[in-house]
């Protein structure tokens, strides 16, 4: 257990040192998209975006989930995993493309072709991204990553900063950019390898789907319990506030980050643990270890709202900060979500991550919808909120059946505290709510370092004795 230990730490620190240098690059296309873009542009640029990620499982499958679930076991066909993987990608191509002409056909939509093509990439690259990291291939699919996003990067500047080129060019930007994370993925792990007709297997695809197919619908309603307050706010507010709201939406990616970078390495290690005898104690030895950091970076990243929305947040798009405090919040919640979330895919029994998450995307949209019409854009973030809560709790109970995970009810409870003060002092926006947000962070730092000093020496000690 001490080398598996060692293995979560290794990737999580290769997914760290990936993201880190993701996020540090995607720090500057906020500020770079608020100034070369209205908010009405960004608002439509970005609902084109978000409504690809909600439709690309379906140009797949989403078999990119069982992709990677059955290329890390150790005694898998790697070869029949990814040629019956990538055989059913290619055969659902000309039904996207006849999808996208018919729709084209009914609603004239300017950018149902950048819709469509964000689809087929998004659905190859996951395929491909997946493959690579149920390899173990976790250097490549960090540094792909990384690459994409400079690539983004630059590309944004020069169609919009250079050309001119609006939503059109935010778009291409995003193509282009997934379509080098392919390229670079498929060299990397010489992926073509790993590809022949003959390979392709009927049984292991239909126990490819089995696992995957559940995930679709899960994908489906997490989508709205991630992104139909923007649609919510749209029709409620206008374009305008929408624009404001999906800019105050990108600051949460701080979060979203430390919650990314332990998901792909808690993937790895849960499905190779999940059949050991002890798998109990250290399943709850990573969530002491994955909670206290993710209660702890949480009440830090609110705390320093204002800074950093001075920094990320131009003209007249600054006035959304106010928004940040309580979407942060949620990205907060939805780490609980995603620890309990992985234990189903280890187990292999996708069925109720479905149910979990379509119960929360109900009360995300009920909530959001009710408050919209009150407190305008704070419904559907408090909605938000509610569902992932929501989620969590519910995970949290279920998985007791698959694993037996020890929670420390009066930690969390502390914690969460912490950050729901620190949430109403800087909506409320009162004076030094900066200095004192900072404050309550540092008095839940210390108090975590003290009642988990034992957790944290034990750590150390198999750190060092990796060395």
């Amino acid at each position: 257990m001490k080398q598996s230990y060692l293995s979560l730490a290794s990737d999580t620190f290769v997914f760290a040192a990936g993201n880190m240098l993701t996020k540090l690059i995607q720090f500057f296309l906020l500020p770079m998209y608020t100034a070369l873009l209205t908010t009405e542009q960004y608002g439509v640029g970005e609902l084109v975006n978000n409504m690809s990620e909600l439709l690309y499982p379906m140009c797949c499958l989403g078999i990119y989930e069982g992709v990677f679930r059955y290329a890390v076991d150790r005694d898998s066909n790697k070869r029949e995993v990814f040629s019956s993987s990538f055989s059913v990608s290619l055969a659902l191509v000309p039904v996207v493309a006849a999808v996208g002409v018919a729709g084209y056909s009914l609603t004239g939509f300017d950018y149902t072709w950048y819709l469509v093509a964000l689809c087929l990439a998004s659905s190859f690259r996951a395929v491909c991204m997946q493959f690579a990291k149920g390899l173990g291939m976790t250097k490549l699919y960090a540094a792909s990553g990384v690459a994409s996003t400079l690539a983004l990067c630059i590309l944004g500047y020069l169609l919009l900063g250079v050309f001119g080129s609006g939503v059109s060019g935010y778009l291409t930007a995003l193509l282009v950019s997934q379509l080098l994370q392919i390229v670079i993925v498929a060299y990397g792990a010489r992926i073509w390898r790993y590809f022949s007709p003959r390979a392709v297997d009927g049984s292991l695809i239909r126990m490819l789907l089995r696992y995957s197919l559940p995930m679709i619908p899960n994908a489906l309603a997490w989508w709205f319990v991630n992104l139909s307050g923007r649609y919510v706010v749209l029709f409620a507010e206008g374009a305008a506030v929408a624009g404001l709201y999906t800019a105050a939406s990108k600051l949460p990616a701080v979060m979203n980050m430390v919650v990314t970078i332990f998901q792909q390495a808690w993937q790895i290690f849960s499905a190779r643990e999940y059949s050991s005898g002890d798998r109990d104690e250290s399943f709850g030895t990573v969530l002491r270890v994955f909670s206290s950091a993710l209660l702890c970076a949480g009440s830090l990243v609110i705390a320093l709202t204002n800074p950093l929305s001075q920094i990320m947040l131009s003209g007249e798009f600054y006035e959304a900060r106010l928004f940040v405090p309580l979407l942060m919040l949620g990205a907060v919640m939805n780490g609980y979500s995603t620890y309990f979330g992985t234990l189903y895919n280890a187990a292999k029994q996708n069925g109720m991550i479905f149910v979990t998450t379509l119960v929360g995307a109900l009360a995300n949209i009920a909530v959001g919808v009710m408050l919209s019409g009150f407190v305008g854009a704070w419904g559907p973030i408090i909605g938000a909120v509610v569902a992932y809560a929501l989620i969590s709790l519910l995970r949290a109970f279920d998985t007791r059946k698959l694993v037996r995970v020890w929670i420390d009810i009066v930690y969390q409870a502390v914690g969460l505290c912490a950050l729901f003060a620190e949430v109403i002092i800087l909506s409320l926006d009162i004076p030094s709510a900066t200095v004192i947000a900072l404050g309550v962070s540092a008095v839940l730092i210390i108090f975590t370092a003290v009642r988990y000093q034992d957790t944290w020496k034990r750590i150390v000690g198999l750190l060092k004795e990796g060395r």
